[in-house]
């Protein structure tokens, strides 16, 4: 009986080192980690899924490539080619290829800003509006990148506001 079980020991002993080495050969595998649970001692799967690490990674990429909001500051007036023009400017933000700005104005003895909002491109840090006595404007800002299709916006800015009386 004892050269039987010695037999089946090295056999399975055999058996178990033949198929460490085939797994060897083969990519290894994610292996689960289990955990206990504190309350029911049920064990508890905390594997992500290739689905959740592609998700974290773009929102680790989208974190990453998202542009800051720029902080303009209100308009001061400035003598101009034709008239008086309010000069705003913001600082740069990192990653920015250009700038959009959305310009409202009205007649100074108007209440309400009543017209849309005209949108203009810029690389520059600063935006000069003018060629109109007694004129208010409103303005904010937002960094882009990238071209055409593949352009990303970052945040508008504030409103800040300038005359040109």
């Amino acid at each position: 009986m004892k050269k039987i079980n010695a037999l089946l020991a090295a056999s399975i002993m055999a058996a178990s080192i033949m198929a460490c080495s085939l797994e060897a050969d083969e990519p290894e595998a994610e292996t689960p980690e289990v955990v206990e649970s504190a309350e029911d001692n049920a064990p508890v799967d905390n594997t992500e899924t290739a689905t959740e690490k592609a998700e974290d990674s773009t929102k680790d990429e989208a974190k990453d490539s998202a542009l800051a909001a720029p902080t303009v500051k209100d308009g001061v007036k400035k003598a101009g080619p034709e008239g008086q023009d309010a000069y705003f400017e913001w600082n740069s933000v990192d990653g920015a290829d250009g700038y959009e700005v959305s310009v409202k104005s009205k007649y100074c003895e108007e209440q309400e800003y009543t017209e849309d909002a005209s949108t203009y491109e810029t690389t520059d840090n600063f935006y000069t509006v003018g060629a109109q006595d007694d004129f208010d404007f409103l303005i904010k800002v937002r960094a882009y990148k990238g071209e055409g299709a593949n352009r990303t916006f970052g945040e508008w800015s504030n409103e800040a506001k300038g005359a040109t009386y």
